[in-house]
């Protein structure tokens, strides 16, 4: 036992020195995940898959939004065909008609189509 430590050594001292000990844990765990924004692995692994979607979501819709915008001036009547459509069922459209589809035969993400269909009704001043 090194010499500083003797006098908590002494008598009743270990049982103070465990409890010190303790506290100190408990007060450092209460801290760090409390205050200090320290989460466990499970925590970490959840966030990181909500990252993941978002920024696939914040990179894909506005190349969708882009796609549509880029056929309408080809084509005026897909605006129309588009603002006939009952605002919530617009993802559904965007799906189908493939502006969600992207090169490398992934399946379209209904949480991107959502994302572009509110982009499309901005840009184009949708009801």
């Amino acid at each position: 036992m090194p010499s500083f430590l003797s006098q908590y050594t002494d008598r009743n001292s270990p049982t103070r020195l465990f409890q010190g000990l303790a506290a100190g844990i408990v007060g450092t765990l209460i801290i760090g995940f409390g205050y200090s924004e320290w989460v466990t692995g499970g925590t970490e692994t959840k966030n990181l898959a909500a990252a993941k979607v978002t920024t696939m979501i914040s990179a894909l819709a506005p190349i969708c939004a882009d796609n549509f915008q880029r056929a309408a001036k080809a084509d005026k009547g897909i605006i129309a065909k588009l603002a006939a459509v009952d605002s919530w069922r617009r993802d559904g459209h965007l799906i189908n008609a493939g502006y969600v589809t992207f090169p490398g035969g992934a399946q379209p993400n209904t949480n991107v189509a959502d994302e572009c269909a509110a982009l499309l009704n901005e840009a184009l001043k949708f009801k």
